[in-house]
C-alpha cells in the first residue's frame, strides 16, 4: 500500500515490492495458491480513499490466471486488467482481456521472443487508450525454464517485459510503474532474475527526481 501510495502521489518514480507469496488467486470470498489476501487489489481500493489515483492498468505474467484480481475487479470500469495465462477471452467493454500465452512445446522459435511479441500485442495499446494514473506489473518467475509453471522462459524474456513497461508507464502516466513479485519457487532463479529488473527500475529513476523504493 505504500508503495503504491507513493508512486501515484509522485514521491517515488517507480517501485519494486519484494513480497513472500502473491496475491491474485485471493478473491472477494475465496483463496489459493498460497495467495490470502490480494495485494494489489488491496493497495488501488488505499489509494483511491486517499484520492491519490483511480484508474490504473495491471499487466499479470504470473503463469497462471489472475482468478481472485479478476473476481474483485471484474465490475470496475477504471482498471484494465490484462492477464496472460492459459485461456483466451475479453470483456465486452474491453477492459478485462485474457491472453493465451505461447505453448513453448509448439513454436519454431525461443520462447522468450514468442512471449515478449504477446505481451507487446497485448498491453501498451490498450494502456494507450485507458491512460491510468499508475500501471501494475504482476511479475512471475514461475514461468521461467524449469519453475512449476515452465513456460521456457528465461531472464531475457522478463527484461524485454520490463522494458516494455517501462517505456508504456514512461509514455500515458509519467512513469508511474510498480512492479509486484508473484510466483516462483527457486531461490536460484529469483537471486539470479530479480535483481536486473530492479537496476532497470533504479536506472530510470535515477534520471527523474523522485527516486525509488
Amino acid at each position: 500500500m505504500e508503495a503504491m501510495g507513493r508512486v501515484a502521489a509522485g514521491e517515488l518514480a517507480n517501485a519494486f515490492c519484494f513480497i513472500g507469496a502473491g496475491g491474485h488467486h485471493a478473491g472477494r470470498n475465496f483463496f489459493g495458491g498460497y495467495c490470502c489476501f490480494n495485494d494489489v487489489v488491496i493497495a488501488l481500493r488505499q489509494a483511491r480513499r486517499t484520492g491519490r489515483l483511480c484508474r490504473v492498468a495491471i499487466l499479470d505474467t504470473d503463469a497462471h490466471h489472475a482468478d481472485g484480481t479478476r473476481d474483485l475487479v471484474a465490475a470496475d470500469p477504471e482498471v484494465l486488467h490484462v492477464c496472460v495465462c492459459d485461456s483466451d477471452s475479453a470483456s465486452a467493454d474491453g477492459t478485462k482481456l485474457d491472453v493465451g500465452a505461447p505453448d513453448p512445446w509448439s513454436l519454431d522459435g525461443p520462447p522468450d521472443e514468442a512471449y515478449l511479441a504477446l505481451v507487446r500485442q497485448a498491453f501498451p495499446a490498450r494502456a494507450d487508450r485507458f491512460r491510468p494514473d499508475l500501471i501494475v506489473w504482476y511479475f512471475g518467475f514461475d514461468t521461467h525454464r524449469g519453475d512449476y509453471g515452465d513456460l521456457g522462459l528465461t531472464l531475457a524474456a522478463y527484461l524485454g517485459i520490463a522494458d516494455v513497461m517501462l517505456e508504456t508507464a514512461g509514455r500515458v502516466c509519467g512513469g508511474k510503474l510498480l512492479v509486484v513479485l508473484g510466483g516462483g519457487s527457486r531461490t536460484d532463479l529469483a537471486t539470479r532474475l530479480i535483481p536486473p529488473i530492479i537496476a532497470k527500475l533504479a536506472r530510470l529513476a535515477d534520471r527523474q527526481p523522485t527516486g525509488i523504493g
